[in-house]
């Protein structure tokens, strides 16, 4: 990184702090250059969003409030702007577009967007709001709501199974702040299919694991919203086993057992689709790129012994812990 002050080189740097917000204290890892000629500090965009999202994502965490993508998710699910979302909670005008945006609600608020995610629920608020909706509008939404909930009782066994998969679903430190998709991991698995000249299911879990936690090193958020375990074989998803018979399930990727000339077996993935780049943002994107290249010519042997000297392995795999990004992702050291 070129400095500001001289044409000389400035080094990244680190220290952990204890930084106030909203009269909580919560530990950050807060990231800064440092002029190698004058000394002087500096932060770029970049380095402030890393910070700023520490600290955000625990407050948002300590007290339920949702995450931006779920805001978003909430009220894309009743096909109604952000506008008529306010103002059918009871927000300011641009409130609830702010939110998806990244602002915090109070927690009261929060609460009120995180119940209005149950459609029985935000019928309620949509009937005590019907002055602020046309007749049509009315109609149609409410129409909406009524399928929702039809749905749900419908699905109601295929949703517990998923949960059952992604028993840590909320946003939470062990999912990087990230709720889980299975489309997203579906297309990082097209994505390393492409990649890879075969990939086998060990190696994707370290894949995966190092996809999430390098990009949560970079923005404070995950990819794919997993929760890691720190098993023998070194960090996997924590139910990677009902993860990859769901996918499989669903048509998003199929595994095939494949015999090796010593009598013993292996499984290879493959996914069903074509990776699709929409799907991610270019952060993202150079994400995947980057363990691509680091780990493309690695076999499963070598992806695990690297894997083994993470501080994220070793100090959780005497107990097969869960992993915390915010405690580890910023010791990663396979990657920078």
């Amino acid at each position: 990184m070129k400095s500001p002050f001289t044409d000389g080189e400035a080094t990244l740097q680190y220290e952990k702090k204890d930084i106030e917000f909203r009269k909580d204290i919560f530990p950050t890892i807060q990231f800064y250059y440092k002029c190698n000629d004058t000394g002087e500090e500096f932060t770029t965009t970049e380095l402030d969003e890393v910070n700023i999202s520490q600290l955000y994502n625990q407050y948002r965490d300590k007290y339920s409030i949702p995450f931006p993508d779920e805001i978003r998710e909430i009220r894309e699910q009743y096909g109604i702007s952000a506008a008529k979302m306010s103002e059918i909670l009871g927000f300011g005008a641009n409130s609830y577009r702010q939110y998806e945006a990244g602002d915090i609600p109070t927690v009261a608020s929060g609460r009120l967007i995180q119940a209005a995610k149950e459609p029985a629920e935000f019928r309620k608020f949509l009937d005590a709001s019907k002055r602020v909706l046309t007749d049509r509008e009315y109609e149609k939404v409410r129409h909406r709501v009524d399928l929702l909930i039809k749905e749900k009782d419908e699905n109601l066994w295929e949703n517990l199974f998923t949960e059952h998969i992604f028993s840590h679903a909320r946003p939470t430190e062990f999912t990087g702040f990230r709720k889980p998709s299975m489309t997203r991991i579906a297309m990082i698995i097209a994505f390393f299919s492409e990649h890879v000249d075969k990939l086998w299911k060990t190696k994707l879990n370290k894949l995966l694991f190092y996809c999430d936690f390098l990009h949560y090193k970079r923005s404070g958020y995950s990819i794919s919203g997993i929760a890691y375990r720190a098993i023998p074989l070194g960090p996997v998803p924590a139910e990677y086993e009902k993860l990859y018979i769901k996918l499989s399930d669903d048509k998003f990727a199929s595994i095939e057992l494949v015999e090796f000339n010593d009598g013993n077996y292996g499984e290879a993935i493959s996914a069903s689709d074509k990776f699709d780049s929409s799907h991610f943002t270019e952060a993202e994107l150079a994400t995947l790129r980057d363990v691509a290249r680091k780990f493309a010519r690695s076999n499963t042997r070598q992806i695990i012994e690297i894997s083994h000297g993470e501080k994220a392995w070793l100090e959780n795999q005497a107990r097969n812990n869960l992993i915390s990004y915010q405690k580890y992702a910023f010791e990663l050291i396979a990657l920078q």
